[in-house]
């Protein structure tokens, strides 16, 4: 179902802009890092390529395809127009042209694995008519409604109850892709019905990566990036567990992550900069003598905004200069390399507050978990 706050913002962000017409489309490769234009627009989290037309007037329409996808459309869409479509680009095309197409008057925004060549039809036939639309998209969408942000809590709660299954049931001889399974089945029980996760274990982490056949094994430090969606809104939290008793060596610097998680929270406030957040835990991890392992190749980002709907505030990095809204929902997690123990990881999703810090939304913060009597 639409967001009827957001349309009315894209409508007066159109009239400001002079726009007549605002078009979404989508391939239906849905990524959490990014915005999906028809997602944001309507709500329907599309199977197939689907286009969204949003008039200045605030009449909302929408083209599926498969057209077999047309009744769940209808169902998930209430008060748009839904009709289905055997020519994405021709019918648009044709709803566009009945409403005229002026210079510099449609707005279009288009998710990065919509096919290449029908954008080209649309823009060759379209020409100085369209105007790129993509920042107006995520802007709209960079403060999230109560409803989304009651999505993120629950799915950071399923989030939370698939590491504490990945506890209660990871054994030696497990292979990871075997754990993976376990873990997205029952999170998919819970309600999420789509989940990003990365998990993979070693003796010395390089990073954290997709499952694979490896053997889990005494003395490995097991990675989780657990990412549950409810609703189009995504959370994650990342964890971390050594099968076998931790070292001290190794709690001592996930003790320093914390650390870094805590003051990257005092700093997330309204008003503020990503990158200022993003300096807050450089400087804890940097001042215990590891600055040079606080950027790439040893880590990639302190965080990330977290779709569908819009991705804003983006990577968490030094050079993020996007100023933080009260509103605003993204994943902070100080991962870091360290030279001595590996990669760990340590993540939380927040909520930048009217006032004061962010708010964490896990009930619980990253611990570094251990099973001392696995494989003994």
């Amino acid at each position: 179902m639409p967001d009827a706050d957001r349309i009315e913002r894209l409508r007066r962000v159109m009239a400001d802009q002079g726009l007549r017409h605002l078009v979404g489309l989508t391939g239906a490769f849905h990524n959490f890092l990014d915005c999906d234009p028809v997602v944001a627009l309507t709500g329907l989290r599309a199977i197939g390529p689907c286009a969204a037309l949003l008039d200045a007037d605030g009449a909302l329409t929408l083209l599926v395809s498969p057209a077999w996808d047309l009744q769940r459309a209808r169902e998930r869409c209430a008060g748009v127009q839904v009709a289905a479509t055997h020519d994405l680009i021709g019918d648009l095309l044709s709803l566009l042209r009945q409403r005229g197409t002026a210079p510099g008057t449609i707005g279009v925004a288009m998710a990065d694995a919509f096919p290449v060549g029908e954008q080209r039809r649309l823009l060759a036939e379209l020409g100085d008519a369209v105007r790129a639309a993509d920042e107006l998209l995520l802007r709209a969408g960079a403060v999230k409604s109560a409803a989304e942000l009651a999505d993120a809590r629950e799915a950071t709660r399923i989030g939370e109850l698939g590491y504490q299954r990945l506890l209660e049931v990871v054994r030696p001889g497990m292979r990871e892709f075997e754990l993976a399974a376990e873990l997205l089945h029952y999170m998919g029980g819970l309600g999420a019905p789509d989940n990003f996760l990365l998990m993979s274990a070693s003796q010395h982490n390089q990073a954290v990566r997709a499952p694979g056949r490896r053997v889990l094994e005494r003395g490995d430090v097991l990675l989780a990036e657990i990412t549950p969606m409810v609703n189009n809104q995504f959370s994650q939290i990342c964890r971390t567990v050594v099968l076998g008793p931790a070292s001290d060596l190794q709690r001592q610097r996930f003790a320093l992550q914390q650390q870094a998680m805590a003051a990257g929270r005092l700093a997330a406030v309204a008003g503020a900069t990503v990158a200022s957040v993003t300096r807050a835990m450089d400087e804890v991890i940097g001042a215990a003598g590891f600055a040079d392992y606080c950027r790439p190749p040893y880590i990639r980002v302190r965080g990330h905004g977290l779709g569908n709907v819009s991705s804003l505030p983006g990577d968490i990095t030094v050079d993020n200069e996007v100023v933080l809204q009260a509103g605003m929902i993204f994943v902070m997690h100080p991962n870091q390399y360290f030279p001595d123990v590996g990669y760990l990881m340590c993540g939380e999703p927040v909520a930048i507050s009217a006032d004061g810090p962010a708010q964490v939304l896990s009930a619980q913060w990253a611990e570094l978990d251990q099973i001392e009597e696995f494989g003994a």
